[in-house]
């Protein structure tokens, strides 16, 4: 059992970029490529329209530096979208699927047959492959290339929205020509195998929570905690300060990106974010 090769770490922000002078996107797309280069950190990505480029962050402050960063190197001003905030999915039970690429029979065509299980992990496990394809040398490649389309498909998720986590899948079965199977036909049939069992298994779908810390005064710490369950969140634990009490709560995201406002308008402004939030997990959230 091994970590599929896309299982890099998750962000949970988003916004779409783009450059309306001409020749706009290819001096943007060597912007965005030169802050990978520099930073290992840096994700993006072409969007659905040409032209336009998501960058990712884990915080509202990493998605500024971000863009402020590709800003300078494109050397004029990005218009940009709203941010957004990437939802995730994993399997709510186990389920198979099989795809088949060509027939048996015939010289001519790719052929491949690639069935796989996909098994829920619990909350925060990742993504994991084995195979239980065994047989001839040229097999090892052809597992290989089912890792890759099975990571491909969790990278991309199910019609392309949000990445699919904490999952185990298994390449069950299967069958290959010896002249006419290619790794990238495999692959192939790995990504549509992985989008059908995944359609079978019932997605659920998972939002980023935060980790946050609020200082209040004594008096504040039950409305606080009061809106935060209002809001989807809930809290962890409290510890007295001496200005008041501090709460760390988990909140989720879409919540987040109000919230600093939102609390100093609750509180007339005695309480107040402290500390940098940190991104805690997805999972599913209630929603209001």
């Amino acid at each position: 059992m091994s970590p599929l090769a896309t299982d890099a770490p998750l962000h949970p922000l988003s916004q779409t970029v783009w450059v309306q002078r001409a020749g706009g996107a290819a001096v943007l797309e060597a912007a965005l490529a030169q802050c990978r280069a520099g930073d290992a950190g840096f994700v993006y990505a072409a969007s659905t329209k040409p032209g336009t480029f998501r960058i990712e962050a884990r915080t509202l402050k990493e998605l500024s530096s971000h863009i402020a960063l590709v800003t300078a190197g494109a050397g004029s001003p990005l218009e940009t979208g709203p941010v957004e905030i990437q939802p995730c999915w994993t399997p709510a039970r186990l389920a198979e699927a099989e795809h088949r690429i060509g027939g048996a029979e015939g010289d001519n065509g790719d052929f491949a047959v690639v069935r796989l299980r996909v098994v829920p992990r619990r909350s925060g496990e990742g993504n994991v492959f084995e195979s239980e394809f065994a047989g001839p040398p040229e097999i090892d490649a052809l597992n290989a290339a089912v890792a890759r389309g099975v990571a491909r498909a969790s990278a991309d998720g199910v019609d392309g929205e949000g990445r699919i986590i904490d999952t185990r899948v298994v390449f069950t079965d299967g069958a290959f020509h010896s002249k006419r199977s290619t790794a990238a036909g495999f692959a192939q049939a790995a990504l549509a195998a992985m989008h059908a069992a995944c359609r079978t298994a019932g997605l659920r779908r998972l939002e980023p929570l935060m980790e946050i810390e609020i200082m209040a005064e004594r008096d504040l710490v039950l409305p606080v905690v009061n809106d935060l369950a209002q809001r989807g969140g809930s809290e962890l634990r409290r510890r007295l300060a001496p200005k008041g009490v501090v709460i760390a709560a988990e909140l989720p995201m879409r919540a987040y990106l109000t919230y600093e406002n939102d609390l100093a308008a609750l509180t007339s402004s005695r309480a107040r974010i402290v500390g940098e939030p940190q991104l805690a997990r997805w999972a599913e959230v209630r929603r209001r």
